[in-house]
């Protein structure tokens, strides 16, 4: 396995690409079981928290303890080939060195600790299952298929409230306007998730349009509909996500490529005539205070967190007493339905440094790291790793507003690229061979 640190567009000489392109295929192709264990976990993890918990368990602990039942049991070989990647190896020495921080730290607390082994967990599990391409395309078209229900959803319950408000004059009345809008929603999740999914759909659409040779159209349309839908939970973050997202997959096909800037001129006039006027008021950022006084939550939570910088940079303050203690004295809580409630850094490497100072983050930059250099060369070529650089742009972008560091939706892209890169491209690198090939399921 070729791991290494190269630009995308950089090129292997002729006499290293193996004879008859570097695709090789396993020894033990993937089943419809498999296949649809893949597809059913992209799906449903936007819906993990709509799903009653079964006994206690939630959804997705019983989805991921699924697929380690059936990894285990059926997949034992594969797993030892797969469990040691370097990107899970330095996600075992984070987990180490985050829990003897923590350890080290009063009000000790291994919650989110627990949660991120058990998304690296399901990322190995879902590395096992995606063994070729008929299963790397299935888990693909999962993110097409979550982010239509969900940009379905959005259109259905909130395009209408928001059109009807008419343009707002700032960044606090377009907040209304949200709330408002989302009232009454009945969904019981982070409405930015819900932006974020639809991000994620629209870049795998895009991507697969632009290299794709037949369904671009249709592919094109996705991708503009999810795109808009992406927009209307106001989510700044999403919005960012999006704008770097499609410029990464146009930047991997080159400024030649005329079908990209064509599909990108498209998208943005799709967006700009579609999506309503309220929801440009709050794409603003600012860490100015309003007349009350008041400033804007994120903003507040990195103001403070930068000014604390030198109380938790060399070693952290733990998870548990950052939020039992340390981040009540600090001016990280606010007041939530009567009662005073620690709130998360909005960033997660601001929240490791927070829990477990700057060796806790350069353990998980570690991982960043390693995913970074699995990356295959030449992805332009083919539509599903496009596809697939477009996920992992999305979600090293996510990292920086969320501080959910263990969330689900990292295991599913994280396991799909590792499976791709050690099964699909093993040489790391691919072929005009590949490019040729169609992706679609048969």
């Amino acid at each position: 396995m070729i791991e290494r640190s190269v630009g995308w567009d950089q090129r292997m000489p002729v006499s290293e690409v193996p004879f008859g392109g570097q695709h090789t295929s396993p020894r033990l192709p993937t089943s419809w079981v498999e296949q649809a264990l893949i597809f059913v976990t992209v799906v449903l993890i936007p819906l993990q928290n709509n799903i009653p918990p079964v006994a206690g368990m939630s959804a997705s602990f019983l989805l991921f303890g699924a697929l380690a039942a059936y990894t285990v049991v059926s997949r034992p070989r594969v797993l030892g080939q797969i469990w040691l990647h370097p990107s899970f190896f330095a996600a075992y020495v984070f987990i180490g060195v985050s829990a003897f921080l923590e350890f080290s730290s009063p009000l000790s607390n291994y919650g989110g600790i627990t949660r991120f082994a058990q998304m690296i967990g399901g990322a190995v599990c879902l590395a096992v299952l995606c063994r070729d391409r008929l299963a790397l395309t299935v888990g693909l078209y999962g993110y097409i298929a979550a982010a239509l229900w969900v940009s379905l959803y959005l259109f259905l319950t909130s395009y209408g409230a928001i059109q009807q408000m008419g343009g707002t004059a700032n960044f606090q009345e377009a907040t209304n306007v949200r709330e408002s809008a989302f009232a009454d929603s009945g969904l019981e999740t982070n409405i930015n998730s819900l932006a974020f999914t639809c991000t994620q759909g629209a870049v795998v659409a895009f991507a697969m349009a632009v290299v794709g040779s037949s369904r671009r159209f249709l592919l094109l349309g996705i991708a503009i509909f999810c795109l808009i839908a992406a927009f209307l939970p106001m989510s700044r973050g999403a919005a960012v996500i999006s704008l770097v997202s499609f410029a990464s997959i146009l930047h991997a096909c080159g400024t030649k490529h005329g079908t990209a800037i064509v599909f990108v001129a498209i998208l943005s006039l799709g967006i700009y005539a579609i999506v309503p006027d309220a929801v440009w008021s709050r794409m603003a950022f600012s860490t100015d205070q309003s007349e009350d006084g008041k400033m804007e939550g994120r903003a507040r939570i990195y103001t403070r967190a930068l000014n604390r910088l030198p109380e938790y940079v060399v070693s952290g303050v733990g998870a548990g007493n950052y939020h039992n203690k340390w981040g009540f004295e600090k001016g990280f809580s606010k007041e939530h339905n009567g009662v005073a409630v620690v709130y998360g850094a909005h960033n997660s490497l601001f929240q490791i440094t927070i829990y477990w100072g700057i060796l806790g983050l350069l353990m998980f930059l570690l991982i960043v790291w390693n995913v970074y250099r699995s990356i295959p060369l030449q992805c332009a070529r083919d539509e599903l790793a496009l596809a697939l650089v477009g996920i992992l742009v999305s979600l090293s972008l996510w990292l920086l507003t969320t501080h959910g560091f263990y969330e689900k939706s990292f295991a599913c892209g994280l396991g799909l690229f590792v499976g791709a890169r050690k099964w699909i491209w093993p040489t790391g690198v691919v072929s005009a061979v590949e490019g040729s090939r169609t992706s679609s399921p048969r």
